[in-house]
This record gives C-alpha cells, sequence and structure tokens, in this order.
C-alpha cells in the first residue's frame, strides 16, 4: 500500500522509454481523452508528425506525459532558466516542469483561449490543488507553449480504472481538495467547466490538483460554458464514479448509493444525491461539499501502485512491513489531513 500527498513535483525519466505515463494537463483533452488510452500506446502516438517532441532554447525533452484533443504534454527540464525565449510567471520554479503545446491538427474544438491568455487567466486563480502555471516559452517549431506544474502519477480516473472503486474515506482524500479548488474558483467569480476524473492529476505522493483550466470562464457568461452549479453537479458525478465504478444514472432511474457501497454513510449518502439534483439551486456550493464530504468518512490514504507506470513507480512512498509508513511519508499525509481540516 502506498500512503498519499505531499507538495506537488515532477519526476524523472527515461525519454526514450518505451512506456509513457498518460495525464491530461490543463487544456487537453476532450474528444480523445488520455485516461481512455493504455500507456503502450504512447509509443504509438510519438510517431504522429503532430506529436514531434518540441525544441526550445533552455529546455530539454524528456518524455510525452500526455495527448488530447487540443494539445500534447512533455515532460521537460529546464537547463537554462535565463533564456530569452522562456518568460516566467513567478519565482523559483521547478526544475521539471510539464510543457503544454498545441497541436496543429486538432482532435477537438479549438481553445478558448491563446496560451498567453490562458495563462493570464490562470495567474489569479492560483491555488495549492489546482495544476499551477509557470510561464511560457517559445518553441523552436514557433509554437508558444504553456509550462505548468507536472503531476506525473496519472490522473484519478486512470487510478479508477485501475482499482475498480475507491473506498470513502480515499474518495475524501482525492475529492474535498478538488472541492476547496473549486471554491476558490468560485469566490473569485470563475466556473472550471469540465470537472472529470481525466482533469484531477495526481502526483506521486497522491496530491490531487485540478486541470484543465484552459477554458475556465466568468461566472455570468452564456451558460454553455459552465456554472458553479454546473461544477458541483460535475463533482458529485465523480464522487459517485468513483465509489461505484460507474457513472450515476438520472435521477429517476439512479439506485440509492448504499446498495451499492454498503459502507457508506447516511452523510455521504445525502450529499451526493443533493449534489446531483437535477435542480442547481438545490446542491450545495463547493465549499459545503468540501466541508460535508471532509465529515462524511475518516480520510484514507490512497494506493497509487497498480495506476503508475515505470517512471511514477520509483518516486511513490512506500508503506513498510507491517502497514507503518515511513515518518516522512507519515508526515506528509498527516499535514494533507490538517490542511484540509483547515480549510473546511
Amino acid at each position: 500500500m502506498l500512503i498519499a500527498y505531499a507538495h506537488l513535483h515532477s519526476c524523472d525519466g527515461d525519454p526514450q522509454g518505451a512506456r509513457h505515463l498518460w495525464i491530461t494537463p490543463a487544456g487537453s483533452a476532450h474528444s480523445v481523452h488520455s485516461d481512455s488510452m493504455h500507456a503502450e500506446d504512447a509509443a504509438i502516438w510519438a510517431q504522429d508528425a503532430d506529436l514531434l517532441p518540441p525544441q526550445a532554447r533552455g529546455l530539454f525533452t524528456e518524455r510525452l506525459l500526455g495527448v488530447g484533443g487540443r494539445s500534447a504534454a512533455w515532460l521537460v527540464e529546464c537547463r537554462l532558466p535565463g533564456s530569452s525565449n522562456i518568460t516566467w510567471a513567478g519565482d523559483n520554479p521547478p526544475s521539471r516542469l510539464a510543457l503544454k503545446v498545441p497541436l496543429k491538427s486538432l482532435r477537438s474544438a479549438p481553445p478558448l483561449r491563446s496560451a498567453q491568455r490562458e495563462l493570464h487567466a490562470m495567474l489569479p486563480l492560483v491555488h495549492e490543488y489546482m495544476v499551477r502555471p509557470w510561464g511560457l516559452v517559445r518553441t523552436a517549431q514557433g509554437q508558444t507553449g504553456l509550462l505548468l506544474e507536472a503531476c506525473t502519477a496519472g490522473s484519478l480516473g486512470q487510478l479508477q480504472r485501475s482499482a475498480g472503486t475507491l473506498s470513502p474515506g480515499e474518495c475524501v482524500t482525492a475529492l474535498t481538495p478538488v472541492a476547496q479548488a473549486l471554491n476558490h474558483l468560485h469566490e473569485r467569480g470563475a466556473a472550471h467547466g469540465d470537472v472529470t476524473a481525466a482533469n484531477i492529476l495526481l502526483t506521486p505522493e497522491g496530491r490531487p490538483a485540478l486541470g484543465d483550466l484552459g477554458d475556465t470562464v466568468l461566472l455570468g457568461m452564456d451558460a454553455v460554458y459552465g456554472t458553479s452549479e454546473d461544477d458541483v453537479h460535475a463533482l458529485a458525478s465523480v464522487t459517485w464514479s468513483c465509489l461505484t465504478g460507474r457513472e450515476p444514472d438520472a435521477a429517476d432511474r439512479r439506485v440509492p448509493l448504499q446498495s451499492l457501497v454498503p459502507e457508506a454513510t447516511d452523510e455521504l449518502t445525502e450529499l451526493i444525491e443533493v449534489a446531483l439534483s437535477p435542480y442547481p439551486t438545490e446542491r450545495p456550493l463547493a465549499r459545503e461539499f468540501a466541508s460535508e464530504l471532509y465529515e462524511s468518512a475518516p480520510a484514507e490514504p490512497l494506493n497509487l501502485l497498480p495506476a503508475v507506470d515505470d517512471h511514477a513507480l520509483t518516486e511513490l512512498p512506500t508503506v513498510l512491513p507491517g502497514g507503518r509508513p515511513s515518518r516522512r511519508t507519515d508526515g506528509l499525509w498527516h499535514r494533507l489531513v490538517r490542511r484540509m481540516r483547515r480549510r473546511r
């Protein structure tokens, strides 16, 4: 078993490795989610002329991280942070980052924003449980790429597929921070608009970060782009799916959650049902969802072992024989729980 959580870090990797970790950083995937692909498919995708490794002065491209309908993400090492083609948006960036570059042949609807506008939209919304933007880079191919924190342990969707289902306590660990991130967005007049398990990324320690912020919109815009109530409904749908292994049916056809998940408490069941209401005004606020989800079950660490590839495997914190975590990992876990408790 593996203990979850710490601050975001990237991982080392062989750029020629035969297996690749498929994640979906900001702005990727709608029609072609990386979570629907196996790691072995990466070598095939890498042969696509649209997915040749980007080249940029000061950056070394290590490996493909993910590909979606509108962009691809690559793990890069910044070797010359002072290069004139890199524009930083913050001090002391990590040495390894995710470089998101647009696809020349879009596989889904075009993005609402260019890389520059996306960066400027993301910066005021920075939060510890959202993928952090770090800057822009001009590539040798003439594209402008977005530099982001690298979440190299896949996504919640990938973990769910590998594990089948998550326990209520694991859902508390994975999704309470996401609800807190959504509350952060909503309090600043923005809505995410695409909350899915594929867009909830994980670090090797199991820390979630909400990605795909490229199309985050101001509340009050055309409802086609999403509302805060839609975000809460989507998060409840993700929670249901993680618990049961399947998407929730419409309210008039949905079986009681506790018939599928007997260990789900009454509080958890009621929270999800209300958040899935077809009437937006009946749904809780994101901060209420976070608080009530946290109280619904004791938080449990995430076991990432079945879901990650060889590149991330070496970074996973382990539990010693007998179930006792290492002192370092134990401290990380308890710091996470304290942070969630303070933010309720």
